[in-house]
């Protein structure tokens, strides 16, 4: 499985727009109502070339991500996989390159997630826990596991 992130182009706004509706039509409607216009405007305003990469598998364009990195976090704006694609290890392929690119920067990556959404237990199989919530999303970060340091005499500490 040839999984792959490439920059988006202008031309990409289009496949991501339709792909956002797809899976997020369902979730929004039965939470405060999709508004076509409403969300085209939100869609516009949020949509950022510069921070957009599209995931494809074997050359075809089958989601995309939006992150931006503000250290010491990198956030994880928006992150969609096409539903006939899901379940296929495409986005925990994407998201575990995530997680080292921003190991690598020394980031952590934070995200939020429309309460009910099964995208939840998805991030906490792979380490995300929960920070705060709101009246529709839940906030994540992802659990950095830090080794310990010890502190005493042969860590610089003199005696007295």
């Amino acid at each position: 499985m040839k999984i792959a992130l490439r920059e988006a182009r202008p031309v990409d706004y289009g496949f991501a727009r339709q792909l956002y509706r797809a899976t997020m039509l369902d979730r929004i409607e039965e939470a405060f109502g999709w508004d076509e216009y409403r969300q085209d405007m939100s869609f516009a305003r949020q949509f950022i070339l510069g921070e957009v990469r599209i995931i494809t598998l074997a050359g075809k364009d089958v989601g995309w991500i939006q992150t931006r990195i503000e250290a010491p976090v990198m956030d994880l704006f928006q992150f969609y996989v096409a539903p006939e694609r899901q379940g296929r290890g495409i986005g925990s392929h994407v998201l575990t390159r995530l997680m080292a690119e921003a190991k690598r920067r020394g980031s952590v990556i934070a995200l939020s997630v429309m309460k009910g959404s099964p995208a939840i237990r998805f991030y906490q199989r792979h380490g995300f826990r929960p920070t705060h919530a709101d009246v529709y999303k839940i906030y994540m970060r992802q659990e950095i596991k830090l080794p310990l340091r010890a502190v005493g005499p042969a860590m610089g500490m003199r005696r007295g």
